[in-house]
């Protein structure tokens, strides 16, 4: 009894959700309104989701564009820190899209549970606030108001890892919490190009992923919930790497972001009013909320898609994606798979090169992981590793109606660019990528066929979320463990739900040696040994078994 209760408290601390069972909800289910409380209908039903099963994954999200709050695990945190690390660029200077952003953090309320602190930088003109232009401040959004506490920092670069680790270190001694969530703000350039584009210094400057992982390393007694960048073309393989050691979840996006960014009232007002809330679940809300907020705008220039990573997978997923590619090489080489989509929303206007009138993904060489396989190869072992590790890594996404190609996380290939590979070195060594695959990325450079894109339109056609993935690999434990479907077991009078919504969705964790099931509010365990069910109610918290003679369930004492 000691080991099962000891096996179900390390779920819920390690693995928060319990191994969720994908719950299937249809597309007229009611979702929740963090604002008023009330629930409506949604407006649309074509919101990816997914969930995954990992030893190391908080949660398991399921459904699609659902309420998931049923499955989260919450913890007993009374404060948060945000830290939210702007740099107004262009998009401000031209558009107001960070003053903007700025006014939704303060219709949040927040300020009692959680502080927002926001540095201010890289824009020759701020278009509201009486924000200076002239020098770096530091700002506090508390109870609608914003507040300037620290002014006179100097013309700061933000592409600095010296400016970021200066201001995380600021947050932390003057603002510590229970936890804490970092933001970067602008444009993005992928994993290679990185952050920011700081309109006082050289446009060819950028914040890398090294530096943000060198700047992160400074506070490592500092383990952030989510790291989230609101800016375009994030959402990598290599950007999970460089992260993983500093953060739970990533939040970020694949395809160029719309001029909406982030919508940030609805899920700061969650955070204030539950500052405990089960981090997966506020990444949902994030999501879904940037999501309705570019589905509103019924314009084509306001599609997004947006994705919350479980980072603590990434050296799996890693792995998986090397033996995929070193066995698949011919045909990578055969054809530039980078993903042609053009970019719609934020502007790049002569960012890193590029004209503004016909930047695309191909331009950054974002290949699509999924696409590759489901192109490439999707039957063999390495294509069904890589794409369990792909299903372990994505925890939850989401993207607007418009038909997407994209499906949550890319893979950089330097398709016949010297200078870029040559970029990519830097990074990809500083990060801990090792040299075996760098020198391998460098046939890209020479391959014949760059200059031959690679048609994704019959994948564009038939991708169709995640949720025909879920029964095939939805269950894999990506770092060591596996476990597999059984329906040997009577569910009774109880419904365990499967990944096809079918009863008897049982799951068996062979490093355990249990049978595990989740109803949506309880966790069900079966041990065959002494042929018992257990159940743990997450709510009481106490476990449960049942007795076949009386017919009845009795609490476990020890």
């Amino acid at each position: 009894m000691g080991k099962l209760i000891k096996w179900i408290i390390g779920i819920l601390a390690v693995l928060g959700v319990l191994f969720a069972i994908i719950m299937m909800i249809p597309d007229d289910e009611d979702d929740y309104d963090y604002d008023s409380g009330s629930s409506y209908q949604s407006s649309s039903s074509n919101v990816a989701s997914q969930s995954h099963s990992n030893n190391t994954a908080d949660y398991n999200a399921g459904g699609s564009y659902a309420d998931i709050s049923s499955v989260m695990v919450g913890s007993d945190a009374k404060s948060a820190t945000v830290m939210v690390y702007i740099n107004g660029s262009d998009l401000e200077s031209e558009a107001g899209e960070a003053t903007a952003d700025i006014s939704e953090m303060l219709r949040s309320g927040v300020g009692d549970n959680v502080n927002v602190i926001v540095q201010t930088m890289g824009t020759k003109e701020w278009q509201k606030y009486d924000i200076s232009s002239r020098t770096a401040q530091t700002y506090r959004v508390n109870k609608g108001k914003f507040e300037l506490i620290r002014d006179n920092l100097g013309q700061l670069d933000c592409t600095s890892e010296k400016t970021l680790s200066e201001f995380i270190g600021f947050c932390k001694k003057n603002y510590p919490a229970d936890r804490y969530f970092f933001i970067f703000w602008d444009h993005g350039g992928g994993p290679v190009y990185g952050f920011g584009y700081d309109e006082w210094q050289s446009a060819d400057d950028s914040l890398t992923l090294a530096e943000m992982a060198s700047a992160f390393a400074d506070h490592s007694d500092i383990r952030f919930d989510i790291i989230g960048m609101d800016c375009c073309i994030m959402a990598s393989m290599e950007t999970l790497y460089a992260l993983a050691p500093y953060c739970k979840y990533a939040l970020l996006s694949e395809d160029f972001e719309s001029g909406l960014g982030w919508s940030y009232t609805s899920w700061m007002k969650e955070l204030e009013n539950n500052p405990g809330i089960a981090t997966p679940l506020l990444g949902k809300y994030i999501v879904d909320e940037i999501i309705k907020d570019n589905e509103r705008q019924h314009d084509d220039d306001y599609s997004s898609c947006m994705g919350l990573f479980n980072v603590s997978t990434s050296k799996s997923l890693y792995e998986a994606w090397k033996a995929f590619a070193y066995k698949n090489e011919a045909a990578l080489l055969d054809a530039n798979y980078s993903t042609p989509h053009m970019a719609r929303g934020r502007n790049f206007w002569d960012l890193w090169g590029f004209d503004e009138s016909d930047v695309t993904l191909e331009d950054y060489y974002i290949s699509d992981i999924l696409a590759l396989v489901e192109n490439i190869d999707n039957s063999s072992d390495e294509a069904r590793n890589l794409t369990s590790a792909l299903k372990a890594a994505v925890a939850y996404y989401g993207h607007t109606s418009d038909k997407n190609e994209l499906t949550g996380l890319a893979v950089s290939l330097p398709y016949g660019d010297s200078d870029f590979y040559n970029e990519l070195t830097v990074v990809y060594r500083a990060i801990g990528l090792d040299d075996e695959y760098i020198e391998w990325l460098g046939n890209f450079v020479y391959g014949s066929d760059y200059d031959h894109y690679y048609d994704y339109s019959g994948f564009e056609n038939s991708w169709d979320g995640w949720g025909s993935y879920e029964e095939e690999y939805g269950c894999n434990i990506s770092s060591g463990g596996s476990c597999e479907y059984s329906y040997d077991y009577d569910c009774d009078d109880y419904t365990c739900y499967g990944s096809d919504d079918s009863d008897d969705g049982w799951l068996y964790d062979s490093e355990e040696d249990i049978w595990y099931c989740y109803d949506g509010d309880d966790l069900y365990l079966y041990d065959e040994d002494s042929d018992t069910l257990f159940y743990y109610d997450e709510y009481e918290d106490e476990v449960y078994y049942y007795d076949e003679d009386d017919d009845e369930w009795y609490l476990c004492e020890d």
